[in-house]
């Protein structure tokens, strides 16, 4: 039989086991009260993000459920892909009395190393879906070429 789990944010910061036995339920409502609260708000969020070669290509793609396409910037520089962008709020759950808010909404940033034979002018990004994928060619590195050594006699 399945049965619904109460979703608990702060574990996913503070592992509920890493007190045994401290924090007891009641502590837990408490805490989770005062975290959901306006303060959630005020917490930038991170895109989940998954890398990967295939076919000659490096592949970069990002969960960015809510966020329109004008509103993500990327930049490839230096080796470090950035992405920034914003999940603006519905204007629609912004005027009510939301219940239970567990989105995270404002900017976001989110920084990482990429591999150094990357054709970087040739970075394409596509959105759909809620997902951005970025597609860079590699640069396939020439073999090491074996140079022979001549010895000299005088």
């Amino acid at each position: 039989m399945n049965s619904l789990v109460r979703w608990r944010p702060i574990e996913e910061l503070i592992p509920q086991g890493f007190f045994r036995g401290f924090w007891d339920e009641d502590f837990w409502d408490v805490f989770e009260n005062l975290f959901e609260s306006r303060e959630l708000d005020k917490y930038n969020w991170t895109p989940k993000v998954e890398s990967y070669r295939q076919n000659g290509t490096y592949v970069i793609k990002a969960d960015l459920p809510g966020v329109e396409a004008k509103d993500i910037y990327v930049e490839l520089e230096n080796g470090c892909l950035t992405l920034r962008g914003e999940r603006k709020m519905d204007k629609k759950s912004k005027d009510k009395k939301v219940d239970r808010r567990e989105v995270f909404y404002g900017s976001f940033e989110r920084s990482m190393a990429v591999p150094e034979n990357l054709k970087a002018e040739e970075i394409k990004a596509k959105y759909h879906d809620g997902v951005l994928e970025i597609t860079i060619p590699v640069e396939e590195k020439a073999p090491p070429k074996k140079i022979e050594v001549e010895e000299v006699t005088h």
